[in-house]
């Protein structure tokens, strides 16, 4: 399997743990809540996307294209989902985020 597929894969999962997780913050029984336990073992998933992206790649690349991907979803899901205000440091942070991007992937 390729590339592609492992970064979706990786980033998909982290970003549905990353969204359960924000759930349980409002949920009464907090860390021990059912959505917070799910959103934990999406967290440890990926690491075997990591494995497979690594046979092929630098850790800096697959840190890059990991961390970019899943830095704009993230920022995208608080906006549309949890109506979080997005401020001229967060279209920065994205806007650098993908320049890495692009630099990275540049050498290949």
């Amino acid at each position: 399997m390729d590339t592609f597929f492992w970064l979706v894969l990786a980033t998909g999962l982290t970003v549905t743990g990353d969204y359960l997780i924000k759930l349980s913050t409002g949920h009464a029984d907090g860390m021990t809540s059912s959505v917070f336990l799910i959103g934990a073992v999406c967290y440890g998933i990926p690491a075997i996307a990591w494995y497979f992206m690594m046979q092929q790649h630098s850790l800096a690349m697959i840190g890059v294209l990991y961390s970019s991907a899943t830095l704009v979803i993230l920022a995208l899901l608080g906006i549309v989902v949890f109506k979080e205000a997005a401020t001229w440091r967060d279209a920065l942070g994205i806007g650098l985020a993908l320049a890495a991007v692009a630099v990275m992937h540049g050498g290949d």
